[in-house]
């Protein structure tokens, strides 16, 4: 297996983020076309509130190792997989569900952990085959009381797996201080981490150094058998000759095809 394997793309409709977050240039790069070109072999699909067509998307993932797609409203409506699993039916690397901002959904829709267990239920069991089912929480939302990590350490209870975000840049410091509490956290459980190209957080590019920093500190977790993936975010700034996605590729060229263990 190549190092490049283990990587991810958080896609999104493209140009869902022209005119948002403090990018104010138009983005018109799709997500299939984002993993062509950053390198990464599987996606997850988050279409953040617009309407999309989860079949034309899924045709033009179909050469990609794993394709996700985002369903954090089953936490309240559980019938909400039902169509990514037939989905899943006609396409063979649709594997996996994930509950984008848990922290923030629950905050404003407060989790029903039996939903939840429904939610894992019928995606270990239904009529094509098992799947997965994972989440995003972000570093700022660690760390801050016994409490509240007790919370999200059993919120986690029915999922596979959970990828850490930093959503501010100010905060990558932090990065080894919140992967400690994460990975207490998530004994027994599958772990990404996500690194943003763009950063939201604070509304303004993100610079390469942080990119670097950030890709280099995860592939040793990564080679170190600690986490199972590393995710990068997004497609919707891609084509906009930003100093970010550009040390990404750098990055991926240098190390995307070192073999590394299955």
């Amino acid at each position: 297996m190549l190092l490049r394997d283990k990587f991810w793309l958080w896609g999104h409709p493209e140009g869902r983020y022209n005119d948002e977050w403090g990018n104010n240039r138009v983005s018109r790069m799709t997500p299939m076309e984002a993993c062509l070109y950053l390198g990464v072999k599987n996606v997850y699909m988050v279409p953040v509130g617009w309407d999309v067509n989860m079949r034309q998307y899924n045709k033009s993932f179909t050469t990609l190792h794993e394709v996700g797609w985002e369903c954090c409203k089953a936490s309240t409506d559980p019938s909400l997989v039902d169509p990514i699993i037939k989905e899943a039916a006609d396409f063979p690397n649709v594997k996996r569900i994930v509950f984008d901002d848990f922290a923030i959904y629950n905050s404003r829709h407060p989790i029903e952990m039996e939903n939840l267990r429904k939610v894992k239920d019928r995606l270990q069991n239904n009529e094509v085959r098992p799947m997965e089912m994972w989440m995003t929480i972000y570093s700022c939302d660690l760390g801050h009381t016994p409490e509240e990590d007790e919370f999200h350490k059993k919120a986690l209870d029915p999922f596979d797996g959970a990828t850490m975000w930093t959503w501010r840049e100010s905060e990558v410091p932090l990065i080894p201080e919140k992967w400690e509490i994460f990975k207490n956290m998530t004994q027994g459980k599958k772990r990404k981490l996500g690194c943003y190209l763009w950063n939201f957080g604070e509304r303004k590019e993100a610079t390469g150094e942080a990119v670097k920093w950030q890709l280099d500190w995860y592939r040793e977790k990564l080679l170190s058998g600690e986490i199972d993936g590393i995710v990068l975010h997004t497609n919707t700034m891609a084509d906009l000759d930003l100093e970010a996605y550009d040390t990404a590729i750098e990055w991926m060229q240098l190390h995307g095809d070192e073999v590394i263990a299955d």
